[in-house]
């Protein structure tokens, strides 16, 4: 009995042997394409797309010089063309800012007036269209005196979104601009999902130059001046104060002294912190 025990043992062990192997074998046999019966299996390996690239195709751009006819949002101005006088609506490129016109959505108000605000003086601007002018409108990239991109400054000030549908040499820098916005919660980024009042605007590029404080500042500082104009030069960011660095040049008793002015606004609520007046001709 012990002896027929051990012949069925070493059976069934063979038997088990023969099973794994055609299960592996059937494993290892290409499975067939029923719309294809000749079809076979094949290792493909693909290349990793980057998680930084877009599908879509990079956008030649043409430049023309145009003078500001009015604002209408927070994305989209209507120009005059210097070259042929013909009037557009210039949507700005790679900027999706709430809207205020059909209906108001959150803080729409605050970006169109911002909008608004920087080309009260009908600025003349270069515009880098991203396609031909059809029916009067056109998407392209605005750059205001001083060489600053509005459709960055936008966005880094939380007035708008980034939009993704069109991809040119701007759009890696304002897709950046947006996440520093919302790293400083700027803007439509920190009050729109909470019920916090909006913040004022700053208006950068206003008329009446310099903000007043910084004004009575420089008053104290130099009490031999009795007026100052400000002329715009330039805005920078700092990221790791999160602040907005805004430069002026200074006329002061309206003479061109080389008098400069640095102004330091909140990335947070675009409120002025404080400045700085200096004359870059003593640096030298």
């Amino acid at each position: 009995m012990r002896s027929r025990n051990k012949i069925i043992g070493i059976g069934a062990t063979v038997f088990l042997l023969l099973v794994l192997t055609v299960l592996q074998l059937q494993a290892q046999t290409p499975t067939a394409n029923p719309e294809n019966p000749t079809a076979t299996t094949e290792l493909v390996t693909s290349t990793p797309v980057p998680a930084t690239e877009t599908s879509v195709p990079t956008t030649t751009l043409s430049q023309r010089q145009a003078v500001v006819k009015r604002p209408i949002d927070g994305d989209s101005i209507e120009i005059v063309f210097v070259d042929d006088g013909t009037i557009a609506t210039v949507h700005l490129a790679n900027v999706d800012a709430p809207e205020f016109s059909d209906h108001i959505e959150c803080f729409g108000r605050e970006s169109s007036e911002f909008v608004t605000q920087t080309f009260q003086d009908n600025l003349l601007v270069s515009v880098s269209l991203a396609g031909d002018v059809q029916d009067g409108e056109a998407f392209g990239y605005v750059e205001l005196p001083g060489g600053i991109l509005l459709n960055n400054l936008v966005v880094l000030f939380g007035y708008a979104m980034f939009d993704d549908q069109i991809n040119s040499t701007f759009t890696a820098d304002i897709k950046g601009a947006e996440e520093q916005s919302k790293l400083g919660k700027a803007g439509l980024w920190r009050v729109c999902d909470t019920s916090q009042q909006p913040p004022s605007p700053c208006f950068l590029f206003s008329r009446g130059g310099v903000d007043p404080a910084s004004s009575r500042a420089f008053f104290v500082k130099h009490p031999d001046a009795d007026e100052i104009r400000a002329n715009f030069l330039n805005v920078a960011y700092d990221p790791i104060r999160s602040e907005l660095i805004v430069m002026w040049e200074l006329s002061v008793n309206a003479l061109l002294s080389g008098w400069r002015m640095k102004e330091f606004y909140r990335l947070s609520d675009c409120n002025r912190d404080r400045s700085e007046s200096f004359n870059h001709r003593d640096s030298r």
